[in-house]
């Protein structure tokens, strides 16, 4: 405990509220950080359907790569390309005009299609090869994996699937047919986690941008109807918090993500900067993912590397765990 609260702190002094944070609301709303995908903390604020769909579409890609490297991709993307990424008409517009069947619903582009790069990089698949569908195209403005093309028309298709007109639609459905915000919050994530590459990592990364108050500047829009301290985000640098503060047990998403809870209940985060909520796991596991993200703290002036006689000044109990110290 002695380790998370100082981190906590670490995190609450340096980072917190700070444009330089990542992975949060503000990084979403700054071109110079995700370029044309960028959009503005009001259309968000009003649910505006495009703007909550293309910070998801941006959102999945950060897996597997350093958040930088991510970054810069995205940045390298022209507007024209990003409209075509995230508009869901013109995705389902697409799939229905393509000629090919397994784009026609989520099921078939879960199942049967077989996205993936040739030798020369360009999408292909050998369902349909001949066909030029969209899917191929994003796979290349992509750069990521061949089948990450599949990523934005899924995300539409799963919409259409359950039968939402766009995202705010589904988490109205989650809260109207369930009876606990709870149960909602756990109806929401399940929903997006049946589409291609949408894990539990990058779920609650979108929706604790939307939902956890202590991660907006101001209200956030669906705090309300939704347990948002369900959401912590659990990726390799977590991982390594977690295996510094001594954990030991399974390796499950949902244990990680209980231990990580059970950490911030002896946490009051009230006490250590007025305005938060006194039980955040959310702001525990930022802390330590950012304190243990050595590429996400080198991009920064903001980190305390780069303060002369920083690490002198730095609690012994989390100076000698400093990535960038080492």
């Amino acid at each position: 405990m002695a380790k998370a609260k100082a981190v906590t702190a670490w995190y609450l002094e340096r980072y917190h509220g700070s444009p330089e944070d990542v992975g949060v609301v503000t990084m979403f709303t700054d071109p110079g950080r995700v370029g044309n995908f960028a959009v503005s903390l009001a259309s968000l604020e009003a649910e505006e359907p495009d703007a909550l769909f293309r910070v998801l579409v941006a959102t999945t890609m950060f897996q597997r790569r350093q958040d930088v490297q991510i970054m810069r991709v995205l940045r390298g993307i022209g507007p024209r390309d990003v409209d075509e990424l995230t508009s869901v008409n013109a995705l389902l517009a697409s799939a229905e005009k393509c000629g090919c069947e397994a784009v026609l619903s989520l099921d078939g582009i879960l199942t049967r299609c077989d996205l993936r790069k040739d030798d020369l990089r360009q999408g292909t698949c050998d369902l349909a090869p001949s066909v030029a569908c969209l899917p191929k195209r994003h796979a290349v403005l992509l750069k990521r994996y061949g089948h990450f093309g599949k990523v934005p028309t899924a995300l539409a298709l799963n919409l259409k699937a359950h039968g939402a007109t766009d995202l705010a639609a589904l988490r109205r459905g989650c809260i109207d047919a369930t009876g606990s915000p709870a149960a909602a919050a756990e109806c929401l994530e399940e929903a997006l986690c049946k589409s291609w590459r949408v894990s539990d990592k990058i779920s609650a990364m979108y929706l604790s941008m939307l939902s956890n108050p202590d991660l907006w500047p101001g209200r956030a829009p669906w705090t309300d109807g939704l347990d948002w301290t369900r959401w912590v985000v659990v990726d390799s640098n977590v991982d390594l918090f977690l295996e510094w503060l001594g954990y030991d047990g399974f390796g499950t998403y949902a244990a990680r993500r209980e231990f990580v809870c059970a950490v911030a209940k002896q946490i009051n985060l009230t006490s250590m900067k007025a305005g938060l909520q006194p039980f955040n796991p959310r702001i525990v596991q930022q802390a330590g993912f950012l304190f243990m993200s050595a590429a996400n703290r080198r991009s920064t002036d903001r980190d305390c590397s780069k303060e002369s006689g920083a690490c002198e000044r730095c609690p012994k109990v989390i100076s000698r765990a400093c990535p960038l110290k080492r």
